[in-house]
C-alpha cells in the first residue's frame, strides 16, 4: 500500500472510530487495515507510520510511552507509585527510577526493601506483559471479550494515579474488583459460556461464584481460587459501592495486585491455550517446556518436601540484562497449564547440549556446602509458591 493511500485510510478510520480512546485507535487502525500479528520489519513499518500520522494530528498525547501500569504500592507507610514500563519501547526502568529518587532523597533502600520492590516489580511487569500481548493479538478474542479486557485494563491504570492523587481506598478497591470480574468472565467466554449468561445467576459480580464455574469447566483454573477469594472478601459485595468500607491504603494495594493477578493468568492461559491447541498438558520428565514469558525449562520430575508434590523444573539460559541464567526452579504441583512442549528442533538441540554442559561441570566441582541464608529463599508472597535456587548454576 502506497503512503497516499495509507495515510488516507487512516484518515477515514480515524473519524470513523473517533468513540474509541487515542491512545488505542492507532492499533485499532493497524489491524483494520494490516491485520498481521506477528511483529516484524514490515509490520513495525505500518505501525511507525500510523503513529507519526497520529501524532502529528493530535500531538504527543497520541504516542504510547511505553508505560504499562503505575502500579500503587504500599512503601514506607504511604501509597507510592511505581511505573511499569515496556522494555521494547523504552529504556528506562520504572524500578531504577524509584530506587534513583530515594538515593536522591537521602533515603537509599535497604536490602530488604530491595528485595521487595524487585519481586514487586517483576511480578507486575509479567503480569501486564501478558495483558499487553493480549491487546497485540485481536484474534485470541471475540468482540465481547476485548470489550472487557480494555475495560478491565483502564480499571487496572486508575487504581494507582487515584489512590496516589486522591487517597479514594473504597474506589480504588472497586476498579480492581471489577477488572478482576471482567477478566473471570472472559475466560468463562473462552471455556464456552454462552455469552446471554453472563450477568444472570451466578455469572454476575461473586467472584467465588465465577471461579466455581470455571473450575467445573477446567480445573487449571482453581489456581485462582486464593486471590479471588481473597480480593471478594476486601469489596465484600459490590453493594459496598454504595456505602463506607473500612479499608487501608495498604488493603487497596493489595486488590490491585490480587486483580492484577487474576487478570494475567486468565490473558496468560487464552494465549496458551491457543499455542498448545489444548488447556492443559502432562509433563514429561527429560522434556523441554516453555511458559508465557518464555522461558524455557526441562523437567526434572517431582520431589515431596514440607508435606508439598513439588515440579522440578530446570530454568536454562534465562536473559537477564545482558547474562544468562540457569538455575533449579520449584513449583507446586499441578503446574502444567504454565507451559507448552517445545517442538523446535534446533531449540531442542540447544536446550540439551546446555543442561548436559551444565551437568558435568556440577559432576566435576568439588562439593561445596551451600550458604542457606544466601542460596535458597522460599519466597512465601508469590503465587506461584516457587523455591527458586538464587544463586544461578552458571552466569554467561
Amino acid at each position: 500500500m502506497d503512503d497516499a493511500l495509507l495515510y488516507a485510510k487512516i484518515e477515514q478510520l480515524d473519524a470513523e472510530m473517533a468513540e474509541t480512546p487515542l491512545i488505542l485507535r492507532p492499533l485499532d487502525i493497524y489491524h483494520a487495515l494490516i491485520g498481521k500479528e506477528e511483529r516484524d520489519e514490515e509490520s513495525l513499518a505500518y505501525l511507525g507510520k500510523i503513529t507519526a500520522w497520529f501524532i502529528q494530528r493530535y500531538g504527543e498525547e497520541a504516542a504510547w510511552d511505553g508505560v504499562l501500569s503505575r502500579d500503587p504500592i504500599f512503601f514506607r507507610g504511604r501509597i507510592q507509585v511505581l511505573e511499569i514500563i515496556h522494555n521494547g519501547v523504552s529504556e528506562r526502568r520504572g524500578l531504577d527510577t524509584f530506587l534513583k529518587e530515594l538515593e536522591d532523597n537521602g533515603k537509599p533502600a535497604s536490602f530488604e526493601e530491595w528485595k521487595y520492590l524487585s519481586r514487586v516489580a517483576l511480578e507486575s511487569s509479567q503480569d501486564f506483559s501478558s495483558l499487553h500481548n493480549l491487546e497485540m493479538m485481536p484474534s485470541l478474542l471475540s468482540p465481547m471479550q476485548r470489550d472487557l479486557s480494555r475495560r478491565a485494563w483502564f480499571d487496572l491504570r486508575n487504581v494507582g494515579p487515584l489512590l496516589h492523587s486522591s487517597g479514594d481506598v473504597q474506589g480504588a478497591i472497586v476498579h480492581s474488583h471489577e477488572a478482576a470480574e471482567k477478566y473471570l468472565k472472559i475466560a468463562l467466554l473462552h471455556v464456552g459460556l454462552p455469552p446471554e449468561q453472563l450477568g444472570k445467576g451466578k455469572y454476575r459480580h461473586n467472584l467465588n461464584h465465577l471461579i466455581d464455574a470455571l473450575a467445573g469447566r477446567q480445573n487449571k483454573y482453581v489456581f485462582l481460587r486464593k486471590p479471588a477469594n481473597e480480593l471478594h472478601a476486601l469489596l465484600d459485595s459490590m453493594n459496598a459501592r454504595y456505602s463506607s468500607l473500612k479499608r487501608t491504603q495498604k488493603d487497596a494495594a493489595q486488590a490491585f495486585r490480587l486483580a492484577r493477578h487474576c487478570c494475567s493468568f486468565v490473558a496468560q492461559q487464552i494465549h496458551l491455550d491457543r499455542v498448545r491447541g489444548a488447556f492443559d498438558i502432562g509433563l514429561q520428565e527429560g522434556r523441554y517446556y516453555q511458559d508465557s514469558a518464555d522461558r524455557q525449562y526441562r523437567y526434572c520430575g517431582t520431589r515431596q518436601k514440607d508435606g508439598e508434590q513439588l515440579a522440578l523444573m530446570y530454568l536454562l539460559g534465562a536473559q537477564d540484562r545482558g547474562q544468562k541464567i540457569d538455575a533449579l526452579v520449584r513449583f507446586i504441583l499441578p503446574c502444567s497449564f504454565h507451559y507448552f512442549a517445545i517442538t523446535d528442533v534446533p531449540t531442542l538441540q540447544r536446550l540439551e547440549s546446555r543442561f548436559q554442559e551444565i551437568m558435568a561441570r556440577s559432576r566435576q566441582a568439588p562439593k561445596v556446602r551451600p550458604d542457606p541464608g544466601t542460596t535458597i529463599e522460599k519466597d512465601e508472597e508469590s503465587f506461584d509458591a516457587m523455591m527458586i535456587v538464587r544463586t544461578p548454576v552458571k552466569k554467561s
